[in-house]
């Protein structure tokens, strides 16, 4: 699988996170270092999602993208570093 999921990190109910995906740390946080997702998040392949953020509910994380920030609900990002896309259904 190649997932690295940090040890205080959080993953809220139905999440898909895909291959080389990593929830991990900065290196620069002592106590809580990771990451925590809400419900309904996806997480892209190589997607890297570093340091105590929040990423909120129903947000996609694209393929490869690096996320530094909070994410606030419903939104999809991608790139490096991350930003917001409006998406249309």
């Amino acid at each position: 699988m190649g997932i690295v999921i940090g040890e205080t990190t959080t993953i809220g109910d139905n999440c898909t996170i895909y291959h080389n995906s990593t929830l991990g740390g900065t290196g620069k946080d002592k106590y809580k270092r990771h990451p925590d997702l809400g419900n309904n998040v996806m997480v892209g392949a190589g997607a890297k999602v570093l340091g105590p953020i929040k990423i909120g509910n129903n947000v996609k994380i694209g393929a490869n993208s690096v996320v530094l920030k909070d994410v606030k609900d419903n939104v999809t990002v991608v790139g490096i570093p991350s930003l917001e896309v409006n998406v249309t259904k």
